[in-house]
């Protein structure tokens, strides 16, 4: 079975602390729950929705399963196609940044700058001044309604990030999507989970968590290859061990 998973930084194992090195997220986790499976993960840290939909526009070909977390609405997923003066500028914007600045992707023909919650004065005034959030919140819900049409013939999931009901009035079908309640996140998650006390309170919930997530809303729900039960429970002895491990590293 050939998966195909889009995320931000919640599903990029690339983009952890670097004194947890194993703080795996939950694309590879469903990849150590199940046998025989060809996982393709495109997750980006800092990928923002416009990203997601082109990625899974441009990646379906051979995918027997999708499954797409969909990031908080307001962020810049900028295309680096400007005239010569427009692209100097940016390109010496994006060298100024301190955390995005070498996190620039090939898409297809495109080379996108995925800046999430860039610091510099010219993406803050982007959203600011040009792209409010209740604009965001609208291609958001046009870029999920078009994700829904490009999978009508491929089994999907959706899920979130973070509390997301403003699209309550675009999501018509509930049973696609995977959540413990109603429009909220796995970052919300963190607080329900049985190893919510052992939560770390940095951006993307610990991998135990997102493990906790996978048992209780997305593996009773899809027909994966999953693992015997006593193999599921080693890969989850086997996240608390890495957890252990680590924390003694973490910086006080």
């Amino acid at each position: 079975m050939n998966l195909l998973t889009i995320a931000d930084g919640f599903g990029d194992s690339f983009a952890v602390p670097a004194w947890y090195p194993d703080y795996i997220k939950w694309p590879n986790i469903i990849k150590l729950m199940t046998r025989g499976l060809t996982l393709t993960n495109l997750s980006r840290y800092g990928a923002g929705n416009e990203y997601i939909i082109q990625c899974l526009k441009n990646n379906l070909q051979d995918k027997n399963l999708v499954l797409v977390q969909w990031a908080v609405p307001n962020r810049l997923d900028l295309v680096l196609s400007h005239d010569s003066e427009t692209d100097q500028f940016w390109q010496e914007q994006i060298a100024n940044d301190p955390i995005y600045n070498n996190n620039i992707v090939q898409l297809g023909s495109d080379r996108i700058w995925i800046s999430s919650g860039s610091t510099l004065n010219c993406v803050k005034e982007y959203h600011k001044k040009f792209i409010g959030l209740k604009q965001h919140q609208i291609r958001s819900q046009m870029y999920i309604d078009y994700a829904t049409m490009l999978l009508q013939n491929i089994p999907y999931g959706f899920l979130l990030t973070k509390n997301s009901q403003y699209l309550a009035d675009t999501v018509k079908d509930e049973t696609k999507w995977h959540w413990h309640e109603k429009f909220c996140g796995m970052c919300e998650f963190r607080n329900h989970s049985k190893y919510a006390e052992l939560d770390l309170k940095i951006v993307q919930p610990i991998p135990l968590i997102q493990f906790d997530f996978i048992r209780q809303f997305i593996q009773p729900r899809l027909d994966l290859p999953w693992r015997s039960e006593q193999e599921i429970q080693a890969v989850e002895a086997m996240l608390y061990k890495k957890y252990k491990e680590s924390i003694i590293n973490k910086p006080q």
